[in-house]
């Protein structure tokens, strides 16, 4: 087996983070081969999430099916995952030696405002699911009355403008700490506060609130599944538990995918540590955050019956149209 341990000549050849040097006119990033087959995963990552998530864009609005309130912030999930495969090329060009973007304050920040604005939709998409979910079992009796497709669509909306805000704090100078000599990397162009506050906490937050609700879901859904109640009420039951699984199962995902990123985040704010060798792994810990953005569109096919037809539907149309 080959030897998978980091050197100091590897590690020294292929990071990125560099030591301050005022005489330099710009950060210069060292490239490796390792740094081409990072960007190259990326890319295809980019690729996967791109087109699954316009499908699942298009199968939500195109079939009537598949117009619930719970498809709602699906659709708001898809539009923040899309968003964040279009981010891929743009993102990974600072791997490289582009000076016009990596030195300029407004291409450099722009890079995070991406990363934090469709990170943070997805975060908030997620909560508003549990919440429907929660609803849905817990009060199905009461749910078309409380929760109802204007009353999400309202909540997708404020969930937008304000992450639009508070992403785009560092671009009117709060929270930024923007330095032409240093790296393009969230670490050196925003504040320790705001990162945090930005991403860390908002990651714990949704974290806390979707386990919380989907723990007192499945909770009552197994109460449901040992009553004895109607068939018709029973069966309705079992079809919101089944949406509350896959749902589940997409927040695990967006959690493993995001555990990474933010445990690299954190960790470069702790006095202490090699700042070199957690350069390194960034890279790779960045895919898993692409990753999870690919992945949904799967889980949504896999678990969802309507979602797994309208998905054939527009892959046979593809196919008659390239006939």
């Amino acid at each position: 087996m080959p030897n998978t341990s980091i050197g100091n000549d590897s590690l020294e050849a292929y990071t990125n983070v560099t030591p301050y040097n005022p005489s330099e006119e710009c950060f210069h990033p060292h490239i490796s081969r390792t740094i081409f087959v990072v960007a190259l995963l990326d890319i295809v990552l980019s690729v996967a999430t791109v087109g699954g998530n316009v499908m699942v864009i298009f199968a939500v609005m195109r079939y009537r099916q598949l117009h619930s309130v719970t498809n709602v912030f699906i659709l708001a999930l898809a539009a923040a995952d899309l968003l964040v495969g279009l981010n891929v090329p743009y993102y990974i060009l600072f791997y490289f030696d582009f000076r016009e973007l990596a030195c300029h304050r407004i291409s450099c920040l722009l890079r995070y405002w991406f990363t934090i604005y469709a990170g943070g939709c997805s975060m908030l998409s997620l909560i508003g699911v549990a919440v429907d979910r929660y609803i849905a079992i817990l009060h199905p009796l009461s749910y078309h009355r409380m929760v109802r497709n204007r009353y999400a669509s309202l909540y997708v909306l404020v969930v937008w403008l304000s992450m639009g805000v508070v992403s785009s704090l560092p671009l009117i100078g709060i929270g930024e700490t923007f330095d032409p000599s240093r790296e393009c990397d969230l670490y050196y162009t925003h504040t320790k506060e705001y990162a945090l506050a930005a991403v860390a906490s908002l990651v714990l937050l949704t974290f806390i609130v979707t386990t919380s609700l989907y723990s007192v879901i499945f909770k009552a859904a197994w109460r449901h599944k040992r009553a004895v109640v109607a068939l018709d009420f029973n069966h309705k039951i079992r079809q919101e538990t089944k949406t509350a699984r896959m749902m589940a199962l997409v927040m695990g995902v967006n959690f493993l995918g995001f555990l990474p990123y933010l445990t690299v985040i954190t960790m470069r704010y702790l006095d202490g540590m090699n700042q070199e060798r957690i350069g390194f792994f960034k890279p790779f810990v960045v895919c898993c955050y692409f990753g999870k953005s690919a992945i949904n569109p799967v889980i949504y096919g896999w678990k969802n019956k309507e979602f797994r037809t309208a998905f054939r539907r527009i892959a046979s149309f593809r196919r008659n149209v390239n006939k």
